[in-house]
């Protein structure tokens, strides 16, 4: 048995006040012998005795009375049988609900977002009356309270969305809520699709729970699994790869079509260029199809936007796919690197070509113009520089002087183990196949911090990183471990290196954040800024795909191509990605039997056992009060 708020049985003592005042109150009497009340007494021995053992009985109530509070404010708590006698059910729920796109596929006729929801429904409905329910929507990451009896369909905290989810950060937040609760047991419930994605993106490292295994809390994972039943055919996913590239008076986009089967069929596309709208046969072949769309540009100075969808099928919330370009002036880097051999890989790596790409000058200060700054990662980052973060700069910084401990590969170098090979500077570009990673080897390379803000990129074949990424605002961090030189790597020839750095620069177009083509979750806009939807009014810059406009800009969100991966975990991978924690999956008979575990709080037992000697007590100094008796009159008596 251990006790919450420990620092009240501290106060137990204190119960044995009413005792202490009744031995000081006996100290103010003195005992004088009269005869007359010496005969009295005698009379009245039996009737004494019954006053006396009253009065201990009200004393002993008193005592008991505070000593139960006292227990009740420390918050008791046991396992084993006694748990099991005592146990009413969790006294806190935290709902996790994926909205993310994945979850809209059709399963069996229905979706997971609508199984799920069937689940939750059914689960808490069965909750006893106590226990406080808490909602938290994977798309805002918000809490809520959630009323008992709410309609969770009218809820919008349940509305599809085209938000990833990451159950990594969604379930500390949960488990945040929990420990500044301070309940004795609580249950996190887990609607999902074990997408892979979802619960362990590539590069991300597995999460470590032991911080939250030392709560006084009992924590039980309860996991709903939604993707029991087979997915229905006929599911197409569009996807646009890297960003719009103006090529002479054509603008140049790169789209993807993913099937769920490889035969030969014909898709037909609609494309909405803001004025004009028509629709393109695409007679497509494989489970993966590839090509380049092609917008005019009448003017040099013309914005270009567009909407490209499909029709829709087993999953709507993956067929869309938004365009906005606006003429900007020529990608700016600036290069701050002391070693003269590294200056120059760098500067041979970025190409400066007229009107495309410029390297300032070495005083050049930080601000809209530069994209990208390349510098030795020898110092802190400074206010004014985390300021150009902040408004979307891209930092990418190099092993610098200061490192003292290299890794020695070998002749033959290290290879790449593992690379967000879908997504990011490592993905594919246009008309360009993914970056040949398997080709890269690394002779020299200085450690690199795995923390918890920082996705790691590459690694190495033993598990280091190579290339991380953490993310500043509307901006990034990028740190690589190894040096662009021939006794570090074999990117001499510049076929990973020169890719890299291009795609780096037109990342840190961003800074321009109220127009151009973003990906929901990267980034969001102001709170304060006001976006009208141009694809249909229930549309949210939020949380949707589509283009958006406010004061003259056209603002384009996409969903995540990271989350379109179909790949799914097992139940044993699960398991080991929440261990330590209690993890337990809907309808599991291994967990019964298991009761004997749980731990349950006395307090509301406690309060009303004071509260029943409470009355006791009352109703025992009610008869102390003597009543009247009334004697007849001699009048009567004589008749």
């Amino acid at each position: 048995m251990s006790a919450l708020s420990g620092v009240f049985l501290w106060l137990l003592p204190l119960a044995f006040l009413p005792v202490i005042i009744h031995m000081l109150n006996r100290l103010r009497y003195r005992t004088v012998k009269w005869a007359a009340m010496m005969f009295l007494r005698t009379a009245d021995r039996d009737a004494s005795r019954r006053a006396k053992i009253r009065q201990w009985i009200i004393l002993a109530a008193r005592c008991l009375m505070l000593a139960a509070f006292l227990l009740a404010l420390s918050r008791l708590q046991t396992r084993g049988r006694l748990a099991r006698f005592f146990d009413q059910g969790s006294s806190m729920v935290v709902v996790i609900f994926d909205r993310s796109p994945g979850m809209e596929l059709q399963r069996g006729g229905s979706s997971g977002r609508e199984r799920a929801l069937g689940v939750l429904r059914q689960g808490i409905d069965e909750l006893g009356p106590t226990t406080r329910v808490v909602w938290l929507d994977s798309a805002t990451g918000n809490l809520s309270p959630l009323p008992r009896g709410v309609d969770l369909n009218r809820l919008p905290q349940t509305e599809a969305s085209s938000v990833p989810t990451d159950m990594q950060s969604l379930l500390n937040t949960a488990l945040a809520e929990i420990a500044r609760a301070g309940v004795s047991d609580a249950e996190v419930w887990i609607p999902g699709d074990r997408r892979a994605a979802t619960w362990l993106p590539p590069g991300a490292s597995s999460p470590d729970w032991s911080d939250w295994t030392e709560m006084n809390t009992e924590v039980t994972l309860r996991f709903f699994d939604v993707a029991s039943v087979g997915p229905d055919s006929g599911n197409r996913t569009l996807q646009m790869l890297g960003e719009p590239v103006r090529e002479g008076n054509r603008l140049l986009l790169n789209l993807r079509l993913l099937r769920d089967r490889a035969d030969q069929e014909t898709v037909t596309m609609t494309v909405d260029t803001g004025g004009l709208t028509f629709q393109e046969e695409l007679m497509v072949e494989g489970v993966a199809f590839r090509w380049v769309q092609s917008l005019e540009v009448s003017d040099e100075t013309e914005d270009v936007h567009a909407f490209f969808s499909l029709p829709a099928d087993a999953n709507p919330q993956d067929n869309e796919v938004a365009v906005s370009w606006r003429p900007r002036g020529p990608l700016r880097a600036k290069v701050d690197v002391r070693d003269s051999a590294v200056n120059r890989a760098v500067r041979a790596g970025i190409l400066p070509r007229a009107n495309q790409r410029e390297i300032a000058p070495a005083m050049a200060p930080l601000d809209g113009e530069i994209a990208l700054w390349v510098r030795d990662g020898t110092r802190a980052i400074r206010d004014v520089e985390r300021t150009w973060l902040e408004a979307g700069g891209v930092l990418l910084e190099l092993p610098g002087e200061q490192v003292s401990r290299l890794d020695n590969a070998g002749e033959d170098g290290m290879g790449v183990g593992d690379w967000l090979e879908d997504t990011g500077i490592l993905g594919p570009d246009l008309e360009r196949d993914p970056l040949r990673m398997d080709l890269l080897r690394v002779y020299r390379s200085a450690r690199l911090e795995e923390v918890e803000n920082r996705v790691v990129v590459a690694r190495l074949e033993d598990g280091t990183p190579l290339l991380t990424r953490e993310d500043v605002g509307d901006g990034a961090i990028y740190r690589l471990s190894t040096l662009p030189l021939p006794d570090w790597w074999n990117l001499a020839a510049g076929y990973i290196w020169v890719p890299v750095l291009q795609r780096m620069l037109r990342e840190g177009r961003r800074v321009e954040t109220r127009r151009g083509t973003h990906r929901l979750g990267d980034w969001r806009p102001h709170p304060d800024d006001e976006w009208s939807a141009l694809d249909g009014e229930d549309r949210n810059v939020r949380l949707h795909v589509g283009r958006y406009a406010w004061q003259g800009n056209v603002l384009a969100m996409n969903r995540s191509n990271l989350h379109d991966a179909t790949d799914t975990l097992s139940m044993e991978e699960l398991r080991e990605w929440a261990s330590p924690l209690d993890f337990r999956v809907f309808e599991d008979q291994s967990a019964r039997g298991q009761a004997d575990a749980r731990r349950v709080e006395f307090t509301v037992f406690l309060a009303l056992l004071g509260l029943l000697l409470l009355v006791i007590e009352s109703f025992l100094l009610t008869l102390n009060i003597r009543r009247p008796v009334k004697h007849r009159s001699a009048w009567s008596a004589s008749a």
